[in-house]
């Protein structure tokens, strides 16, 4: 759970820009990524009573029937995002820090690849997002304590890393709200997660929320 704040707070903060921070940025994924399935395959050894179940009970259906109300809540929210910057006084605060993104994307190398960078983060590291803090974190807090715990300890989590990322952007009210909506949002998902049993519906949820984060990222940049 704190593996990712940890990451971000050195290759944002501690060791911002150039190669190091690339490293860093590559080894947290790369954690997020192999460490549930070696927790899964080594120490939980689920395999061996639920791998013929696991690959016989595949419901397409269900991840089907997931996918609406994703679709729906993504709109929603990103269409909110959207609305705000573009309508409102929030759009003049968030302009308010464009050098800043300028510099960080810069120190990251993206900002020649910016959309590549936006649609890779909006596929595919939405859906690694989703795997390792709604079906690892969130799953394994819901079998270690009561529901409500499991979504503000999965949630308050899943916000710490944004804290300390949209702190290296804005002024930390600006963090502290925006850093909340995630926290919010992560909650959102881990029901979606906990209704439907799938991945697909907080899936291109977040994908969504996210493809409207970095339209108004390019707004700002572009």
């Amino acid at each position: 759970m704190v593996v990712p704040l940890l990451g971000t707070l050195i290759y944002f903060v501690i060791l911002p820009g150039g190669a190091v921070s690339q490293v860093v940025y590559g080894a947290t994924k790369f954690f997020t990524l192999v460490f549930p399935l070696g927790v899964y395959f080594l120490l939980e050894r689920r395999w061996q009573r639920e791998g013929v179940e696991r690959s016989a009970g595949w419901d397409w259906g269900k991840q089907v029937r997931a996918l609406p109300v994703g679709v729906l809540t993504g709109l929603l929210i990103g269409g909110v995002m959207v609305g705000l910057f573009e309508l409102s006084s929030m759009g003049d605060y968030v302009r308010r820090y464009s050098e800043t993104v300028r510099g960080k994307a810069v120190g990251l190398g993206v900002l020649e690849h910016y959309w590549l960078f936006g649609a890779f983060i909006s596929v595919g590291h939405s859906l690694l997002e989703e795997y390792y803090w709604r079906w690892y974190v969130f799953g394994r807090l819901s079998g270690l304590v009561r529901p409500g715990w499991a979504y503000f300890l999965g949630s308050l989590a899943f916000a710490g890393h944004h804290y300390v990322l949209l702190g290296s952007f804005f002024s930390w009210p600006g963090a502290l709200v925006f850093g909340t909506c995630v926290g919010i949002g992560g909650g959102l998902w881990c029901w979606l997660y906990r209704r439907w049993g799938t991945l697909a519906g907080c899936w291109v949820s977040h994908f969504l929320v996210d493809a409207a984060i970095f339209y108004v990222g390019g707004r700002i940049l572009m």
